[in-house]
Formats: C-alpha cells, sequence, structure tokens
C-alpha cells in the first residue's frame, strides 16, 4: 500500500491524499492548495479562465498525475495527461471548506465522487451566489453539465475496489466534518479529516477516536494544524465573551464577522444575542445558507428566520433604492420570500442599540458607513486571525475602517482545529503503529511530542505502508 501527498504535507490545508492498493487508487479530498496559490496569483494577478488547469498545473496547485484531470479541460498542450480511462477510482470529500474540495471539480466526470449529505448541501448553496465556474463542483455552467455524486453518513460503507471507507463524523468549523477508518487487503489506517475537541459537538469527534482504537488502526493520517498551539478557547467561551460585550454596549450596535458556513458560530452569535436582549440580522448569504441547510433533509437543527429573532439584512446594490431590479438570482428569492423578514439601513440605525448585524466577510464593513453606527459600536471579528502577509495587509483595511467609523474592534473567536494538547491526547489514544502528520506547517513537533514512529511525508513523494 503506498500514500502519495500532492496537497496538504508541511502546509496547512490543500489536501489531496492518493491511496493506492495493489488494484485501487482512491484520493482522500482534493482541495485548494491556499499557500501555494497565494505565491502566484492575488486580487490584481488572475489565472487566465482560458487556461485555468494550465496555469494551475505549472504553478503545482494541482498536481501533473495522468489520468485524473477533465478531458474537457485539458486543452491544447496538456495531451500527455489525457488518458482513455481513468486513474483513480473514486475521489471522497471529508468537508466542504475549499482547502479540501475547491478542486476536485477538475477531476474526471467518471472518477465517481463521494461527500457527506450536508456537504453537499453547503457546496450547493454556496456555488448559487457565484457565477458558473470551471472550479464549481455543481454550478459548472451550461457546457459541462452537473457534476453527480453519492452522498453518506455516519454508519455509511463505502466499498471501492479493494478499499473500504467508513465515515464517522467529526465536530469542525462547518457541518458535515467526517474522518474515514479505512480498511485496506494489507492495512487498517485513518484519515481525520479536520477535527476538533472543544466545540459544541466535540463528542462525535471522541466517538471517531474510539472507533480508530477499537479497529486498531495501524497508521494514522492526522491533520495537526494547531499542533504547536494549545490554546483552549472553547466555543462556549464565545457565546460567553460575547454574551457580556453585546450586554455592556448600551446605546451601541454591535456587527460580528461570521463566515457564511461557521453554522456553530452563527448559533453562538445567536445565543449571545438573545441572551443581551438583542435581534440578530444576518447577511444574505448567512440567509441563503439557513435557507438551504432546513430544506436539505438533514438532522440538524437549524434556526428559523423569524422577526424579533432572527432577520435577514437587505443592503442595498445597483441603484441603492431596493429596487426589485437591483436583486437577481439568488438573492431575488430571498428578498421575495415572504418567509424571511427583512430590515434595512433605516431600521436598523433608527434602533442600532436592538440589533446585532453579521456579516459574511470583513470587507462588508464598508456597508456599516449606511448604518451611521454610533460611537463606540463594538466591531466583532469572529473568524480565524491573519496568517499570511496578503491577509494581514486585508486585516489593516478593516481596521483602517473601524478606526474610520469611530468602531471597537475586537477579535473573538475559538479555532476548528485541536489544540496540540487535544492532537497528542487523541493519536494516544488511537495508538497506531506510525503516525502521518498532514494539514500542518509543523509536522517535526509530532516527533517531538510522540513517543512512536512518526513518519513525515513530503509533496509529490511516496510513502510505502
Amino acid at each position: 500500500m503506498r500514500l502519495t501527498l500532492y496537497g496538504g504535507a508541511g502546509e496547512i490545508g490543500g489536501n489531496k491524499i492518493l491511496l493506492e492498493t495493489k488494484s485501487t487508487r482512491i484520493f482522500l479530498d482534493f482541495g485548494i492548495r491556499y499557500s501555494v496559490r497565494a505565491m502566484y496569483f492575488g486580487a490584481f494577478l488572475q489565472p487566465r479562465r482560458f487556461s485555468l488547469l494550465s496555469d494551475y498545473l505549472l504553478t503545482g496547485i494541482l498536481p501533473p498525475v495522468r489520468g485524473i484531470y477533465s478531458r474537457e479541460l485539458l486543452g491544447e498542450g496538456l495531451d500527455s495527461l489525457d488518458s482513455d480511462a481513468p486513474a483513480v477510482d473514486a475521489c471522497i470529500i471529508s468537508h466542504a471548506h475549499l482547502d479540501h474540495s475547491g478542486h476536485a471539480s477538475f477531476l474526471r466526470e467518471d472518477i465517481p465522487l463521494y461527500m457527506g449529505e450536508g456537504a453537499r448541501v453547503l457546496i450547493r448553496a454556496r456555488e448559487m451566489v457565484r457565477n458558473p465556474s470551471p472550479e464549481h463542483l455543481f454550478n459548472r455552467g451550461r457546457s459541462r453539465g452537473e457534476r453527480l455524486c453519492q452522498t453518506f453518513r455516519t454508519g455509511s460503507r463505502i466499498t471501492v475496489g479493494d478499499i473500504v471507507l467508513h465515515p464517522i463524523h467529526v465536530d469542525h468549523s462547518i457541518p458535515a466534518a467526517y474522518g474515514f477508518i479505512i480498511e485496506t487487503p494489507e492495512k487498517t489506517l485513518a484519515y481525520t479529516g479536520d477535527f476538533r475537541l472543544h466545540g459544541p459537538m466535540g463528542w462525535m469527534s471522541r466517538e471517531f477516536i474510539e472507533a480508530c482504537g477499537e479497529k486498531a488502526v495501524e497508521a494514522l493520517l492526522v491533520e495537526g494544524t494547531r499542533v504547536g498551539d494549545d490554546k483552549r478557547f472553547t466555543e462556549e467561551d464565545v457565546r460567553r465573551e460575547m454574551t457580556s460585550l453585546m450586554s455592556s454596549s448600551h446605546g451601541k450596535m454591535v456587527a460580528v464577522v461570521v463566515g457564511s458556513l461557521d453554522f456553530d458560530r452563527l448559533k453562538t452569535v445567536l445565543e449571545a444575542s438573545q441572551a443581551s436582549g438583542r435581534t440578530l440580522v444576518v447577511s444574505l448569504h448567512h440567509a441563503h445558507i439557513l435557507k438551504h441547510l432546513a430544506g436539505g433533509g438533514l438532522r440538524m437543527d437549524v434556526p428559523r428566520m423569524a422577526e424579533d429573532v432572527l432577520m435577514a439584512y437587505q443592503k442595498r446594490r445597483g441603484s441603492g433604492k431596493y429596487e426589485p431590479a437591483d436583486y437577481s438570482g439568488w438573492m431575488a428569492e430571498l428578498v421575495e420570500d415572504p418567509t424571511i423578514p427583512l430590515l434595512r439601513d433605516a431600521d436598523i440605525s433608527s434602533r442600532p442599540d436592538r440589533y446585532v448585524l453579521a456579516l459574511s466577510r470583513a470587507e462588508d464593513i464598508i456597508e456599516l458607513a449606511d448604518l451611521r453606527p454610533p460611537p463606540g459600536s463594538p466591531f466583532i471579528l469572529s473568524t480565524s486571525e491573519a496568517h499570511s502577509e496578503e491577509q494581514v495587509l486585508e486585516q489593516e483595511k478593516i481596521l483602517n475602517w473601524a478606526t474610520l467609523l469611530n468602531m471597537r474592534f475586537h477579535h473573538i473567536h475559538a479555532s476548528g482545529h485541536a489544540s496540540a494538547g487535544d492532537l497528542i491526547e487523541s493519536i494516544e489514544r488511537i495508538n497506531p503503529e506510525k503516525v502521518i502528520p498532514i494539514h500542518t506547517e509543523n509536522p517535526h513537533l509530532f516527533r517531538k511530542n510522540l513517543q512512536m514512529e512518526v513518519e513525515i511525508p513530503r509533496t509529490g513523494e511516496a510513502l510505502e505502508l
């Protein structure tokens, strides 16, 4: 059995893990390598749409593996990567974050794709708010049609050739995240995907860890985003700190940035808003995701839109006068939906201390200029801290806007990834023969903190198990 990482080795995210037995080949995730992408592309330097795959192959964002890419996208000069039959038997997606799923759209249409039921709902909803693109799994434009995929949930059994995968839910900063116990003729291994123990659904991660121990997993592919960080700030800590800040901000408006797919954090903000006697007003992006989660037939407790509890913010667009023509597609559906209560600028600015406004992106702070928040109103960034130089520069712009609007900046966040102590404890409980750290910039820390064999992978180099 052999493993080759084409992403996720010595970097955070971009997982593309090729698992091979004597007769079967599968990919575990096929995500975007953001750290590599940032080296070549940015706001003013974008890959060429007509040569997207070629540009990604040239820069190393995608690997030059023959027989895996859509024949329609190969284009001129890439004939050497074409083949009559697919070179892999399936691709298994652990969750809907783009660093795990975002480049599966480039795979051949005859390569079966598997993902959780909730992940499919989230990916579809996310892609609906953007124009069709070759980088979309489902909203791909008429020329390519819709990509089909098979879904699973905890308890499912996925058989691909001589490989059997058992998906088990884990807690992460997005719903429908899974780890996998993988049985092959040679060994039993496990892949954690991304997980945490300190979240509101930490019991799910513990069930995965317990199942790995019961199966006597021999090799463990484990994410290590925070292997050098042992902070244990929990979702309950976030709720408590937000509630205190909202309750003490008398006469002020509160604005919070929450990722559109961070369902647990949005529920935390809702709870803090209610505890402080405020109404949560979410962006149209949030309302869109909530609507699809509620209608997706999933086993989730999805908050319902209702007056004085959870409302949606109808921001100005186009003419700036709330004309029907200003809203199209998914936005028009929300604005015209009688079951979704809407608020506009004047509604919020007239009673700023009654509301908490959730933005789906930090750059949406510019919308607050029309709301005229009272001086000293809190602006809460509830997403991960800036890591790259580019992210730091963008955050400086957000801080400049907060200063310009005379708002107080706060960062209140609990990570979607396990702390160093929880990582080590989880690995020791599973007790594999071999640990393979992925999704981390500090794989050497696993060797320092574990009394077991640790094999550090390198991008593109095969590991024999």
